[in-house]
């Protein structure tokens, strides 16, 4: 019988797959995009302040309980307490959520990459070098979104259904090396660039006037940026920490996976930041788009070397992006396997790993299909998630003239709601309808981030972390991490960060987020 517990086969293995994990699109494409419509340095001051205050914590903890249970989230939880088995169950929702637009992403850095090295030889094949259109003919053309999102799914699956040892460990243990080399190529490449230091000021000259302004808003993206980024709250720290070798230290692998995930992200940050200011004139606050239609135009303008650069950074993309991808779809795998294990059945990995993308493919059909936004007013095949679950909009009443700061729509007979213009008379008799959604009405990849990123992984951090100061006490994450022969080190700023940092900052975020989404 297939032995599903067979641990990491070097601790170096365990530190890269568990950094793969950790070093994901959220270091390379979320951190520099947020940090740019964040204020740049105030954001980073408060995610090295989360990281240190609640990442660490969490990390630690999620190792401790992987490593004392050997058992994935869900069986780990109801080992500790039956009470918190839903803890577990939600820990393997949230990568399934994640994957849902996740994989999607993934896909397109493929594409990307591969454009870009097809440009390299002259061979112009999927017109990466059109800046113009590239982009939003990429996104709108659902059969090709479907294609390379399927593309990526299916080397998840090839991965993971080969095991921890023989597949994870065997591609981290070269793609994060090779990851920090292609960092540093473009970063030094960047770096010398006339008007680069701009960019390296917006990043760490001191600012905090974004804190000023809207402090709660800096500290919900910060938040959920770090937890994505991190790969906390979402079960995948768990389950490699059921893989990890008693004789290692939770602590130490703890700190080096929190520090190597953050100087990625701060590398990212100093490709992309220094480049906009360099290329683009300082525009920072794009979006999503900035890690491809802004970065495509900073490639562009650096000529025939700028394929070399594009090819290597969105290389070093798709590396981050699938390390991080197999560790989400591990968790869910390894749920089922652990569960047949239980049961006395054989584990059937292969089979559940590639049961599980296929499930997961279907539900990435709509981040797929949405053109990212752009809807069926559009021209894309599907709309937004309010539209498509029928959340959106309700009956504006008697009327006879605009309200200051409302929009109003009309309902046409394909369905589609239109906004009236400010100078656009109403007619007497029609039914004018208002927006009543907020997040649903973006996109799919939004709508997935929200439930994800932005509710469940603050609300998991927070549960556990009162879980471990309260009613399991920190004692039994000491004694799993002086299970070695290390000696746990900080016990009393741990124990504060669980007992009332992590809880209460949390509560906070968890406000902060539901205020934004429904307020």
């Amino acid at each position: 019988m297939e032995n599903n517990r067979a641990s990491f086969g070097s601790n170096f293995g365990f530190i890269m797959a568990a950094v793969g994990s950790a070093v994901g699109l959220g270091n390379i494409w979320g951190f520099p995009y947020k940090m740019g419509m964040s204020g740049g340095f105030a954001f980073l001051l408060v995610y090295l302040v989360l990281a240190v205050f609640v990442g660490l914590a969490v990390m630690v903890g999620e190792l401790a309980i992987g490593r004392k249970t050997g058992l994935s989230p869900v069986a780990a939880y109801r080992k500790l307490s039956k009470k918190f088995t839903w803890m577990g169950y939600m820990a393997v929702l949230v990568p399934f959520i994640v994957l849902c637009f996740y994989f999607v992403l993934g896909g397109m850095v493929t594409r990307y990459a591969l454009g870009y090295l097809t440009a390299i030889f002259g061979w112009n094949t999927w017109g990466v070098a059109n800046i113009a259109d590239y982009f939003g003919s990429f996104i709108m053309n659902g059969g090709s979104m479907i294609l390379w999102t399927a593309i990526f799914i299916a080397i998840n699956a090839f991965v993971v259904a080969a095991g921890v040892e023989g597949g994870i460990e065997k591609f981290c243990k070269i793609g994060m090396p090779a990851l920090f080399v292609m960092l540093l190529i473009v970063i030094v490449y960047v770096a010398v660039q006339p008007g680069a230091g701009g960019g390296y000021k917006f990043m760490f000259g001191w600012n905090i006037e974004p804190l000023k302004a809207d402090f709660l808003g800096v500290l919900k993206t910060a938040a959920g940026q770090m937890f994505f980024s991190l790969s906390l709250g979402m079960g995948a720290m768990i389950t490699y920490g059921s893989y990890l070798q008693k004789k290692e230290s939770v602590q130490k692998n703890a700190v080096i996976i929190v520090i190597c995930d953050t100087v990625v992200a701060i590398m990212a940050g100093m490709i992309v930041m220094p480049a906009c200011y360099a290329f683009l004139g300082g525009e920072t606050s794009s979006g999503p788009g900035l890690l491809f239609k802004s970065m495509q135009m900073v490639f562009d303008k650096m000529g025939y070397v700028g394929n070399i650069m594009g090819f290597l950074f969105y290389s070093l993309v798709f590396i981050a992006a699938i390390s991080s991808s197999m560790s989400l779809l591990e968790v869910i795998t390894s749920f089922k396997v652990d569960q047949n294990v239980e049961q006395g059945k054989a584990p059937g990995r292969k089979k559940y790993a590639i049961l599980a993308a296929v499930i997961i493919f279907v539900f990435c059909l709509p981040t797929c299909l949405d053109g990212l936004g752009a809807g069926t007013n559009g021209g894309a095949t599907i709309g937004n998630p309010a539209d498509v679950l029928g959340m959106h909009w309700a009956e504006a009443g008697d009327i006879s003239e605009f309200a200051e700061g409302t929009d109003y729509y009309v309902k046409g007979d394909d369905g589609i709601y239109t906004k009236l213009a400010a100078d656009e008379a109403f007619v007497e008799g029609e039914t004018y309808y208002l927006n009543t959604a907020k997040t649903w009405n973006g996109d799919w990849l939004d709508f997935y981030d929200m439930l994800s990123e932005g509710i469940m992984m603050p609300l998991g951090a927070m549960v556990m972390a009162f879980a471990i100061g309260w009613i399991w006490k920190i004692d039994m994450v000491v004694e799993e991490c002086e299970q070695s022969g290390h000696k746990f080190w900080g016990k009393g700023f741990f124990n504060i960060c669980y007992k009332f940092i992590t809880p209460i900052g949390m509560a906070f975020v968890l406000y902060a987020q539901i205020t934004s989404y429904f307020g």
